[in-house]
């Protein structure tokens, strides 16, 4: 959505990371001892990153029953949310409605690419 565009930094790096490191990350920023699909770190306007670890994603995709690269997209679009300002955990209501901008993301996306 044109909107969440404004609020993102006008960099944005999408990076790769090792179970391993994911879990460190994951415990250092969030206090959470596990390694995590996707982190999101905004360092001010000009840049941020999404953090996204494969091995979790793809662990994710197959308990799903969906293709690494559509979860990989997904969670991408999930970190770009994040980034924006916007987060789920506060309420329900914020969850549902990330939810929804999460799905339109990912419409928008595929509508795009055809």
């Amino acid at each position: 959505p044109v909107r969440l565009q404004k609020k993102l930094p006008k960099g944005i790096g999408v990076i790769q990371v090792s179970r391993d490191k994911s879990q460190k990350l994951n415990r250092r920023y969030r206090k959470q001892n596990k390694p995590a699909n996707v982190l999101s770190f905004r360092y001010g306007p000009e840049y941020g990153e999404i953090i996204v670890c494969p091995e979790v994603i793809q662990r994710e995709a197959k308990k799903a029953g969906q293709p690494l690269r559509s979860e990989m997209r997904r969670m991408i679009a999930h970190g770009l949310l994040h980034l924006a300002g916007l987060h789920h955990e506060k309420s329900k209501k914020a969850g549902e409605k990330f939810g929804c901008l999460e799905k339109k993301m990912l419409k928008e996306v595929k509508t795009t690419r055809n």
